[in-house]
């Protein structure tokens, strides 16, 4: 007899979830393969989170958790939190210039003992959540500078604190953002205008 699936596992994309666990595996491996030597102990590495592969497999589990968290919240959640997600982003961001340390020549690090975290990374996440809240919303019209101006607003800082960090790749990815906005009405001129400071970004 056929057995509905749970709520819970109802609308998830898992094409999506799998591609991302085996891509994520692949890395793993590749870590573990350059890294790895015969006569290291596997187990006694992997638990005490001194090589690369043992840190990476620790941030695998603590991601499955996150995930896992993710998936069981109500979206509705992330809906009316997500305005509160990006302000904490972006303090992270700007706490950074006060207590963060620099690795490979970017000033983007905050040291938590054991590990590092990178707000910038954090915040492309709380910033993509506050701009899909806003363009959710029935007055968006991206035919109208107020909406475009909006829009840019809650990238504006995030992209600011990315260069100053020296992490100009990171700000690129808010260039990403163009696209749904375009699909929901932003003229196409500022795709132009936006992949044009791209690539002025990429050759400074």
């Amino acid at each position: 007899m056929y057995q509905q699936k749970p709520e819970v596992l109802k609308g998830k994309d898992w094409v999506l979830i799998w591609l991302y666990l085996v891509i994520v595996s692949i890395g793993l491996v590749c870590i573990f393969s350059v890294e790895f030597k015969a006569n290291d102990d596997f187990f006694g590495d992997l638990f005490d989170f001194k090589k690369n592969y043992s840190k990476q497999f620790l941030f695998l589990m603590i991601s499955i958790v996150v995930a896992i968290f993710i998936l069981l919240t109500d979206s509705k959640f992330f809906t009316a939190t997500s305005n509160l997600f990006y302000i904490f982003g972006v303090l992270l961001m700007l706490a950074t210039f006060f207590v963060g340390k620099t690795i490979n020549g970017s000033r983007s690090w905050i040291p938590m003992g054991f590990m590092n975290l990178q707000p910038v990374e954090t915040c492309k996440i709380f910033t993509s959540l506050a701009l899909a809240k806003y363009l959710s919303r029935n007055d968006t019209d991206f035919s109208k500078p107020r909406s475009q101006m909006i829009a840019a607003g809650l990238c504006f800082l995030p992209v600011v604190f990315s260069i100053l960090q020296n992490e100009t790749g990171l700000a690129l990815v808010y260039f990403s953002f163009l696209l749904p906005m375009y699909r929901e009405g932003l003229p196409p001129g500022y795709l132009v205008v936006g992949a044009s400071l791209g690539v002025l970004l990429v050759l400074t």
